[in-house]
């Protein structure tokens, strides 16, 4: 239905090239001026007109009876439709409609409005007689409209009916007509056949309406005078006053198809085989009788442009399919032009003269040079073989007069053809001029907004296509079966602009536009149509069609608006034409089809998309001329633009449109929807009178709202009410309406109003138009979101569930809203609690029902604002930027803590069910526990409140069970999650006795709960022992907390019941872990028993000198004076190391391997032991055992290497071996006991000893040079990649001065040449401690065998030695040695 320009470029007009060249000021294919125009001045209706003003195409300017000159009252020739032949016509009576209808078309001369914009209007005429309805709905039918006799007629097979459908006639527009045909034979009146043709004109003789009817198929012939007097006798009489006659000649199989007015009491009729037929209904002396006369050329022509015809009508010429014929003005009394088409482009014009023969004045083919302008036009291509689909379908003369010349007079016409391509049809409307016996065309206009092809007649009756040019002639009606094309002829002014286009071929087409009838559920189909030629002195052109199954309609074109240019209105808007859809397309028996899917409809998106966002705030500000601003009833008026919202997505649902785009027009609809709800509840106040007291908020907040943010009312004008002026005109910016309930409340208290009756007053408005209108908007989205095309299920609670990156922020979540919704909650919350005890009266006092619903409410007020901080951050966190992102998350984290404090407050309104439904809703687990805590603590408290009623002790105790079974039902609706929940909060509270009672069918929950949280680990144990009886797991959760144990000795205690529960587990049948995976870690548990010893050791080395100390302070001071000495010179970093750790060990905090080395290398050594038994001797072996014990040297070995270097430089920086090397005064004796004394020997001794040499080997002086003295070698070990390079840097300079000491050893005191030397001593020496040892054990072992022959005899003591077997209570173990038990 939309006209749209072509991909090349506007369409313009085609102009002929084979014209004479113009000159510069009319060099225009549209611009040419037109012809000049004889002025015909406008009579009244009761004038005749004479005979020289009669209009071509057979129209008249006015008609009335009446003599004139002479004797001949002037007629219009009128364009007959040959009818659809059907057997009902449901030519619906509008008027019951009208009530309801009037919402959407208004009635102008008491015709509903079809569709109505700047161009045109559509309207129905409802001047139906039901009498008329009743024939025509049980009987086949056609129809003929006589337009300058305002009345119209319908034939059946044996009737006719004549009607007025226009006001002004003196036939009472109710009554219709009747006129019953004369018997006729049966070959004319069989149901097979053709109805009968009639037409209405003004008959000369009898000053009264006539009617014509023929028979096509008989040639039989009836003519009555006048229709009242024939309507108004019998039969009888009917057939008496009926003027019979027939047309002989007529062939077999040929019949009559039309019937054109000719001239006075003229007619022409044309046969379906071509041939032209004159027939006359009055005498030369004026008298009534039919004659007919067949209309040939007999005389042979030699001259003349188109050369010598013998014979126009012979029977080789006259075969041919006539398309149309049309007659010229009336010349004098008796002469008139008549202009035959053919269907192949052939034009004929005859002489017509009153009772004279009918002479062919020439005859003109159109189709070569039609077609030639058609080649070169830039619309379409058109090629040489489309040639033989060339059809003329109708033409229509222009109302100008006709220029006489020397032998022929000139007449303007415009031709409607179709060249057919396939099922499509290419249609052209040709302006062109037959002059001097040849034809001029002057400009193409090609239709572009409709192309279907032309399809085959179904019978006789069809319609045939039509062409109406109705005064004064600057728009062509184009009348299809079932469309009708209105395209403009209007000259488009010279301009520069137009010039340019023109030349660039971008002019746009002028206006055009195809009108569609309904055909899915309404077979609407044009019966016959006609020119209006009443009301032409406007300008604006009429035309009238009957319409199968509607009625009658009348399609009158507007004239331009002031200022506005004939090139601005060529293009239909996309706009223009979605508002009639949506304001007229859901009207239920609307004759236009606005279906957007039809071929035509093309239409680019962007444009569509602006235009629907257009009308969409046009609606919403009420600014369309579609929409009434006031109406008595507001509601009505909001109602109203609803539906047009919704229509609006309804039509434009089918195209493309972007996801913002079908957002923006569905947040439209959603604030009318809350438009509608805020009026109703404020329409329901004013009705129930109960704000006399108080104050009305809503139009206190309207007032409020800053003028920028809304149209003011101007009370100068009338607008005094501020509610309806700005739902009216602001409905668009209603968000604002929503924040400001509230902000209003605290504005009018600061204002001074203190009232607690109106204080509560103003608090509940607000809360109702916080919950009416959110409430409706969410509810309208969740219901309509898949008819905005925003995809199915997308919509949960009201909020989109999809991708927000595209949206622009939701209205319902703008930042206002969000924050005063909340502070209503709240101040509604509080205004609840604190007036549930205040005292009222009957006067002034606070009203209890209002506090009552005001509590009652405050639940659906946190879900809103649920709702709106979910949507919030929803579209937070899909915003590009990063700042945006960080707004959203950190609002997530406030809307979790805002939910749960305002969902369990609600507890505090003695409402805590709907605080439970809420967070079972959000499925806000902590938020469902301390509902139900609050709840259950406020049920305990009342209990044991004295005076309590049995029937409020009975609602506690209900609401005391109820809680238990809800707690108990949420272990299988929600799982872990409710489990983990109420776990976490018994332990939060202490009562860690109930986690392990009353577990019951739930204790899966809590093994779940426990195994999933470390922190937990302590509990865990205990758990899996006395519920689960799985000690692999209580295994894995005392290994698991020993790793996070501070304390040493807890450390100590969980390693060793770890150990017990390891061991535990490989007794289970089955075994509950794998006996390696038990070996594995029971051996990593004895290691670190065995660094734990050591880090023993090293407390008990210090702790005698912390006996002394009265707090922890002063043992940390005592033991950093005493043992910090080595760490503290000049090292800072290692000092801090020290220092740290010292701190831990005095805490008796456990300390990890690498802390443990620390410690006790950089350790003094507060005394010497010769013995070599105490620590001070074994501390660096201890560091290179606890070194071992980590396991680093395969998991991590230049971590371990690293250490171990370390390690040794500080073994070897512990004496001076510059004075031990001074040997000079001492003998062998003393040099062996100072290096014995030594801690490097001490240490390779016990390595010795303790096979601590088959893991790692000592290493010389020499490879520990420069460890971990820079950056780069600390960055080896693992235990140094996350420290930042100051850190590094200042360790290395300590560990470089390390360095630097060791190198002095070795270069003054021969350390590296000491080396081997000492290594050869200790090994010797842990050699001799070993034999001396085994010499020991096999003297205990020659002891143990006496002991036990003398306890236990030989023989049996010798098997129970042996295989450690018990006796009596003596127990042998493996290594032979006797336990007493």
């Amino acid at each position: 239905m939309f006209s749209l320009d072509a991909p090349g470029g506007g369409t313009t007009a085609t102009r002929n090239p084979r014209r004479r060249q113009r000159t510069s000021s009319d060099d225009s294919i549209a611009l040419r001026q037109s012809p000049k125009r004889h002025k015909r001045s406008f009579l009244a209706a009761d004038t005749f007109v004479p005979s020289n003003l009669l209009k071509p195409n057979g129209h008249l300017s006015v008609v009335h009876g009446g003599p004139i000159s002479d004797g001949h009252p002037p007629k219009a020739r009128k364009h007959r439709d040959v009818s659809v032949d059907t057997t009902s016509l449901v030519i619906r009576n509008r008027g019951s409609k009208r009530v309801e209808r009037e919402r959407r078309g208004s009635k102008q001369d008491e015709c509903v409005v079809q569709t109505k914009n700047d161009n045109y209007i559509v309207m129905q005429d409802p001047n139906i007689p039901d009498l008329l309805r009743d024939i025509l709905s049980r009987e086949s039918w056609q129809s003929e409209i006589s337009s300058n006799l305002g009345h119209a007629v319908a034939t059946t097979y044996n009737q006719a009916i004549i009607w007025c459908y226009r006001h002004t006639s003196s036939i009472d527009v109710s009554r219709p007509l009747v006129i019953k045909f004369p018997q006729l034979t049966p070959k004319s009146v069989s149901p097979s056949h053709p109805l009968p043709l009639g037409m209405l004109v003004h008959d000369s003789g009898a000053d009264e309406i006539a009617l014509l009817v023929v028979m096509p198929l008989s040639g039989q012939v009836i003519y009555w005078e006048s229709v009242k007097q024939a309507a108004n006798a019998e039969l009888v009489r009917q057939k008496q006053q009926a003027l019979l006659g027939s047309i002989g000649g007529l062939l077999s199989g040929e019949i009559i198809t039309k019937i054109t007015e000719a001239e006075p009491d003229g007619f022409i009729l044309t046969t379906n085989n071509g041939r032209i037929i004159h027939l006359a209904v009055r005498d030369p002396q004026g008298r009534p009788q039919i004659s007919t006369q067949y209309m040939r050329n007999n005389a042979t022509t030699g001259k003349g442009l188109l050369g010598s015809i013998t014979s126009v009508f012979s029977a080789s010429s006259w075969r041919r399919d006539i398309a149309a014929v049309h007659t010229g003005n009336l010349r004098g009394k008796f002469h008139r032009t008549c202009i035959v088409a053919t269907a192949q482009g052939l034009l004929q014009v005859w002489e017509l003269a009153r009772h004279s023969v009918k002479t062919l004045l020439f005859e003109v083919d159109i189709r070569d040079e039609v077609f030639a302008v058609l080649q070169t036009s830039h619309i379409r291509t058109f090629t040489e073989d489309m040639k033989s689909d060339f059809q003329v379908l109708d033409f229509a003369l222009f109302p100008e007069a006709e220029v006489i010349t020397a032998k022929y007079p000139s007449q303007r016409l415009l031709v409607l053809i179709c060249i057919k391509a396939g099922r499509v049809g290419n249609y052209n409307l040709v302006d062109l001029c037959i002059r001097n016996g040849s034809v001029e065309i002057d400009v193409v206009h090609p239709i572009t907004c409709y192309s279907e092809g032309q399809q085959p007649a179904e019978n006789w009756n069809s319609f045939r296509t039509q062409l109406l040019l109705p005064e004064p002639a600057q728009m062509a009606f184009v009348t299809f079966e079932k469309s009708i094309v209105l395209v403009s002829l209007a000259r488009i002014e010279e301009t520069p602009n137009s010039q340019i286009q023109i030349e660039s071929h971008t002019l746009p087409d002028n206006f055009q536009e195809a009108l569609h009838l309904r055909q899915n559920d309404h077979d609407y189909h044009v019966v016959s149509c006609c020119s209006e030629v009443f009301g032409t002195e406007s300008g604006n052109a009429t035309c009238i069609f009957l319409v199968h199954g509607f009625g009658m309609a009348r399609i009158t074109t507007l004239p331009l608006k002031e200022g506005q240019s004939t090139l601005e209105r060529s293009t239909v808007t996309v706009k223009s034409k979605i508002e009639q859809a949506i304001f007229y397309g859901e009207m239920p028996y609307n004759l236009l089809d606005f279906d957007p899917g039809r071929s035509e409809f093309r239409i680019d998106e962007t444009e569509l998309e602006a235009a629907a966002l257009e009308i969409s705030h046009s609606i919403m500000s009420s600014s369309s001329p579609y929409i009434p601003t006031i109406t008595p009833s507001m509601e009505h008026q909001l109602e109203l633009r609803a539906t047009a919202l919704a229509e609006l997505i309804n039509y434009t649902s089918s195209w493309s449109l972007k996801s913002e785009t079908r957002w923006q027009l569905l947040w439209s609809a959603e604030k009318m929807a809350a438009a509608i709800t805020i009026w109703k509840t404020y329409d329901t106040q004013l009705s129930s009178r109960k704000q006399e007291r108080g104050t009305m908020l809503l139009p206190e907040l309207l007032d409020m709202i800053h003028e920028n943010c809304k149209v003011e009312n101007c009370p100068e004008r009338g607008e005094t009410d501020i509610v309806r002026h700005y739902l009216i005109h602001d409905v668009w910016r209603i968000e604002l309406v929503i924040p400001w309930a509230e902000k209003a409340v605290e504005e009018l208290y600061e204002e001074g109003i203190r009232d607690p009756a109106t204080q509560l007053s103003l608090v509940n408005q607000a809360v109702d138009i916080q919950i009416r209108s959110m409430e409706t908007v969410f509810t309208f989205r969740a219901a309509n979101a898949e008819v905005y095309g925003l995809g199915r299920g997308l919509i949960d609670d009201g909020i989109y569930q999809g991708k927000y990156d595209s949206l622009p922020e939701p209205w319902t979540s703008i930042l206002d809203t969000l924050v005063h919704v909340k502070k209503l909650v709240d101040l509604s919350r509080q205004m609840a609690i604190n007036n549930a005890d205040t005292p009222g009266s009957e006067d002034g006092g606070v009203d209890f029902e209002m506090v009552k619903k005001i509590a009652a409410d405050n639940p659906r007020l946190v879900h809103i604002c649920c709702q709106v901080y979910d949507e919030r951050c929803r579209w937070l966190k899909a915003q590009p930027d990063a700042q945006t992102k960080a707004e959203g998350d950190a609002l997530i984290r406030a809307y979790h803590q805002i939910r749960r404090e305002i969902i369990v407050q609600i507890a505090d309104l003695e409402m805590p069910n709907e605080g439970i439904k809420l967070a079972e809703r959000y499925q806000d687990m902590q938020a469902l526990a301390d509902v139900i805590e609050r709840s259950t603590t406020q049920a305990v408290e009342r209990l044991a409140e004295p005076g309590l009623s049995e029937s409020d002790e009975l609602d506690y105790e209900l609401q005391l069970q109820s809680n238990r079974q809800k707690m108990a039902s949420y272990f299988t609706t929600y799982g872990s999650k409710w489990a983990d929940v109420l776990y976490s909060n018994t332990i939060a509270h202490g009562a860690i006795e109930e986690l392990f009672d009353n577990t019951g069918d739930y204790q899966r929950f809590l093994t779940l709960y426990l195994r999933g949280r470390p922190q937990y680990n302590k509990l865990a144990w205990i758990n899996e022992v006395l519920a689960e009886h799985n000690y692999g797991k209580a295994a894995d959760a005392l290994m698991a907390t020993q790793k996070q144990e501070s304390s040493l000795w807890s450390k100590k205690i969980e390693l060793s019941m770890g150990k017990l529960a390891l061991l535990a587990a490989e007794e289970q049948k089955p075994k509950q872990v794998k006996a390696d995976v038990a070996v594995k870690v029971i051996r990593r548990v004895d290691r670190r028993m065995e660094m734990i010893d050591i880090q023993d050791q090293i407390y008990a080395y210090i702790q005698p000198a912390l006996v002394q100390a009265l707090d922890e302070d002063a043992r940390y001071k005592i033991a950093i004076e005493e043992f910090g000495l080595y760490a503290t010179k000049a090292m800072p970093t290692l000092k801090t190391i020290f220092e740290q750790n010292i701190a831990k060990l005095v805490s008796c905090e456990a300390l990890d391997a690498e802390d443990i080395i620390d410690m006790i290398t950089l350790i003094n050594d507060g005394s010497q032991h010769v013995d070599g038994k105490g620590f001070a001797y074994q501390r660096f072996f201890l560091a290179l055992k606890t070194l071992t014990l980590t396991g680093l040297v395969k998991l991590d070995p230049s971590r371990h290497e690293l250490h171990e270097k370390i390690i040794w430089r500080r073994c070897m920086l512990n004496d001076n071996w510059a004075e031990l090397n001074q040997t000079e005064t001492k003998d062998d004796a003393a040099v062996v006991r100072e290096t014995g004394a030594t801690a490097l020997f001490q240490t390779l001794k016990a390595g010795f000893e303790n096979g601590l040499f088959d893991v790692i080997q000592p290493i010389p002086p020499s490879a520990i040079l420069s460890a971990g003295t820079t950056v780069a070698s600390l960055r080896t070990s693992s235990r140094y990649t996350n420290k930042p390079d100051s850190t590094l840097k200042a360790l290395a300079q300590d560990l470089e001065k390390e360095d630097r000491e060791l190198a002095h050893a070795v270069e003054s005191g021969r350390l590296e040449l000491w080396w081997n030397g000492i290594v050869e001593a200790a090994k010797a020496s842990a050699r001799e401690d070993a034999d001396r040892r085994g010499a020991e054990m096999a003297k205990m072992e020659v002891l143990k065998r006496k002991v036990a022959k003398r306890v236990l005899g030989d023989g049996q003591a010798e098997e129970v030695y042996t295989n450690g077997h018990v006796h009596g209570d003596v127990l042998v173990d493996e290594q032979g040695d006797v336990q007493m038990d």
